[in-house]
């Protein structure tokens, strides 16, 4: 328990698959005080008294299962042996009483699917429940609102509209959410593959900078490496018994940045752990190009210049900045002129010391992904006056 809530308290240190079968252990621990303070209520229902021991030893083998499945990390699968169970629960219920209980199970179930944020699993669970609960509405009505209340029918539509107002309303707030989010991953994609390679630029010219400036590289600084060691520990410490555990990972992270690591992934000598651990590691490398490296550069990109608000701080489109149509082409010179004057090529003999010639700069200028940066217009405008800008810029 003492874990479970350690890892609530952090949840922001977790991954989507370490959150998921978090969510599954409160939903299980939930289930569980479910069936025992619902087991007096059994009394009442219409069951025969083997089906009332049968049921819940069915539900037992459905926790053990979910249980069994977290265990072995298969979260994704436990979620649904979960979501089985409420469900089985709601109906094993709502078959058993006809009363105003069975009507609050609907909620309570789409309640536990809507814990997940999952769209499809809400879909298809969330949307079979509520329409198994219109169903039972309409055929117990007279059970849930009372056989002597006023305005039968209005009082079951009612209850009708609710439960389907209920689904709809989360069912809206997924779309909404799930919107947000593929709209924020597609741009991150798409201008993560733009500026790829002057990623790659960048990060040999700090590079080389260091060398020739004999400054020590920052992950082969031991006062560094002592330091992230430290903090994975202390972190770590929350999700195991032994923190210092993530001490021995942390020294084969720095251990990869002297080596070429794609011959290690590739060796079919190196032992399967062995590789493993590098492929995962791989994307945080500080010496190439990875995920941690681009994010980086886009953290910090975000927070420079002026600090005061502007609407347009995080536009990078020179059509988009400008509304003057001369600024524009101002912009677009000036933009040439950098490309044209600021060492950012490799030579041959793989150091940062060219800069990009006219024919180069106008292939940049005319591919797909300098869309992102020139419009068509002004694309058009350099193609027609190349020659000026050549000679001149």
């Amino acid at each position: 328990m003492k874990t479970i809530i350690n890892r609530i308290l952090n949840s922001e240190f977790l991954t989507f698959n370490e959150v998921l079968r978090l969510k599954v252990a409160i939903v299980t621990i939930f289930l569980f005080i479910f069936v025992l303070l619902s087991i007096p209520l059994s009394n009442f229902n219409s069951f025969n008294l083997d089906i009332n021991i049968i049921v819940p030893v069915i539900f037992a083998l459905l926790l053990i299962f979910t249980l069994l499945f977290m265990i072995f990390n298969l979260n994704r699968l436990a979620m649904h042996f979960s979501i089985y169970t409420i469900i089985g629960l709601t109906i094993f219920y709502v078959v058993g009483s006809d009363h105003f209980y069975g009507y609050i199970l609907f909620f309570v179930t789409l309640t536990v699917i809507i814990f997940y944020q999952d769209i499809i699993t809400y879909l298809l669970y969330g949307g079979a429940i509520t329409v198994y609960g219109v169903i039972y509405i309409i055929q117990n009505g007279d059970s849930i609102v009372g056989i002597n209340s006023t305005g039968l029918e209005m009082s079951s539509l009612t209850y009708q509209i609710i439960l389907i107002g209920f689904y709809i309303t989360f069912l809206i707030q997924f779309i909404i959410s799930d919107s947000i989010y593929e709209k924020m991953n597609n741009e991150w994609v798409r201008m993560n593959k733009v500026l790829e390679k002057y990623q790659d630029f960048s990060l040999e010219y700090l590079k080389e900078i260091s060398e020739s400036n004999e400054q020590e590289l920052l992950y082969k600084n031991f006062k560094f490496q002592q330091t992230i060691s430290e903090l994975s520990i202390f972190i770590n410490e929350f999700f195991e018994d032994k923190g210092e555990n993530i001490a021995e990972y942390v020294e084969f992270y720095f251990f990869l940045h002297d080596q070429d690591i794609n011959d290690i992934i590739n060796d079919k000598e190196v032992s399967a752990f062995t590789r493993k651990n590098a492929i995962e590691f791989q994307k945080y490398l500080m010496n190439e190009r990875s995920e941690l490296i681009s994010i980086l550069f886009n953290f910090s990109t975000l927070f420079k210049g002026d600090s005061e608000y502007n609407e347009k701080r995080y536009e990078y489109n020179l059509d988009k900045l400008f509304s003057n149509k001369i600024d524009k082409l101002l912009s677009l010179a000036i933009f040439y002129k950098y490309l044209k004057t600021e060492i950012t090529q490799y030579d041959k003999w793989g150091k940062i010391e060219r800069v990009l010639t006219h024919e180069e700069v106008t292939e940049l200028f005319v591919s797909k992904e300098f869309r992102e940066f020139i419009s068509f217009e002004q694309v058009n405008f350099y193609l027609d006056n190349q020659e000026i800008f050549e000679k001149y810029l």
